[in-house]
């Protein structure tokens, strides 16, 4: 049933810069576990895809996106429904940049229901927010768990510069002039920590 549901390398991943970079992506050693990807050699692999579609015109330099993860023919994506999972790309279709750039990731022995399970209570229905905790903070974390790589830092780079320059001086809920409202219920959500909870809880799965 499907519908609305309510790093750089296998051994470790990076930051991956992007011009001056203002975004701090923490280490994570994966320790003696072996990476997801690499439990393909032991059980059949899934398929994984990243779908990016670009969302507007480019500012100084910066592009936003609208990001989703497919597993073998379902896409998995965020949004104010929670996490949704279709078949096909269809949270792109209606986008003016559509059809969306599909870019082979890796195989995975993680399959979606895998996904849903481990990564549902850090995306629930309700908590999305445009800036703080959207699309791109999903693919990032799935990503993550399925492959133990993170998203390229220049489908996020738009959204940080704006979360930062919100944060402190609201510039982009007057520049919207008043449709962007920040979500309370995103307010504790912090990326890197659910990247590090992914990596705790694997470290005792894959030994």
């Amino acid at each position: 049933k499907f519908g609305p549901v309510s790093p750089e390398n296998s051994l470790a991943f990076r930051s991956q810069p992007m011009g001056n970079s203002f975004c701090e992506e923490v280490r994570h050693d994966l320790g003696d576990r072996r990476p997801a990807s690499l439990q393909t050699l032991y059980v059949p692999g899934h398929r994984v895809e990243l779908a990016a579609t670009p969302l507007g015109p480019s500012i100084a330099g910066y592009q936003a996106y609208h990001t989703s993860i497919g597993i073998d023919d379902i896409e998995y994506h965020f949004s104010f429904e929670g996490i949704v999972a279709r078949h096909g790309f269809m949270s792109h279709k209606h986008l003016a940049g559509a059809p969306p750039t599909v870019t082979y990731m890796g195989l995975t022995s993680l399959h979606g229901e895998h996904l849903l399970e481990k990564l549902k209570p850090h995306f629930e229905w309700g908590t999305y927010d445009l800036i703080r905790k959207n699309c791109n903070s999903w693919t990032d974390c799935a990503l993550f768990y399925l492959l133990d790589i993170r998203l390229d830092i220049r489908y996020r780079g738009l959204e940080q510069l704006g979360h930062i320059a919100d944060k402190k001086t609201r510039l982009v809920q007057r520049l919207s002039g008043g449709e962007y409202i920040p979500n309370h219920l995103a307010e504790k959500f912090r990326l890197e920590d659910v990247i590090r909870t992914i990596n705790d809880d694997k470290k005792k799965e894959f030994r």
